[in-house]
């Protein structure tokens, strides 16, 4: 089984259809979204859309929840506020009904999908620690976890001996006593220092897990942004992605 995990489109619908091109290079057999649709960019209702067309398993995160009327953004920065109540005018009935029934988690085979923690996933914990690992895997029994969030990418590898470490490569070989938490980090805003649209892909049954990265048309998604009189900060944290 081969899957391809994303997280935080964030509304930027260049992003995102840079990241569904590879699609039909890689040919996963699910392809998946760990939320945060929408929020921050210029496109949400295209990324809504998109997301339907293309995801096989839809997460909801925590701007998702908030457009769709399940929440005030009251715990919001200013920024964020300014920019999901434009959302919320921007997106149609129907997209916010679709964002209404995305799963907060999601088991399928031998993975979890949740756009934060998923021991308690209405909580949107930020997942930094190792210690904050260890809690996930002493409270789920799925070999592999995936999550977003933070928009910052990684994987963190745990056994009972040894406990867990963070892997230092973006592309690893799945050990047999080994599970995984892996962060897919973010397609529409990247937090790492690195611009590129981030993805994960595993091959569960060639044993691999890897993380991606692919450049997009970043000064027409900070156009739009502007176009839309959003924040300028929205726009010009694209290019300083932290």
């Amino acid at each position: 089984m081969k899957y391809l995990v994303f997280s935080d489109i964030h509304g930027n619908a260049q992003a995102l259809e840079t990241v569904i091109d590879e699609i039909g290079e890689i040919r996963p057999d699910f392809v998946v979204s760990l939320g945060d649709v929408v929020g921050y960019g210029a496109n949400p209702s295209d990324c809504v859309d998109l997301v339907e067309e293309h995801c096989d398993i839809r997460i909801c995160g925590n701007h998702d929840f908030v457009a769709a009327g399940l929440a005030e953004s009251e715990n919001f920065n200013v920024t964020a506020r300014i920019s999901i109540e434009w959302t919320k005018n921007s997106l149609s009935a129907s997209q916010k009904e679709l964002l209404s029934a995305y799963d907060t988690v999601k088991r399928h085979g031998e993975c979890l999908f949740s756009h934060s923690s998923p021991v308690s996933p209405l909580d949107w914990e930020y997942i930094y620690t190792l210690g904050q690992a260890d809690r996930i895997f002493r409270e789920t029994d799925e070999r592999f976890i995936f999550i977003g969030h933070t928009h910052v990418p990684g994987i963190i590898s745990h056994d009972l001996l040894s406990g867990s470490r963070v892997e230092k490569s973006s592309k690893i070989e799945i050990a047999e006593d080994r599970r995984y938490l892996i962060n897919t980090g973010s397609v529409g805003q990247p937090r790492d220092g690195v611009s590129a649209a981030s993805f994960a892909v595993i091959d569960v049954q060639r044993g691999r897990i890897s993380m991606r990265r692919i450049p997009y048309d970043i000064m027409e998604a900070q156009e739009r942004i502007r176009a839309e009189g959003l924040p300028e900060s929205l726009a010009s944290r694209l290019v300083v992605a932290k």
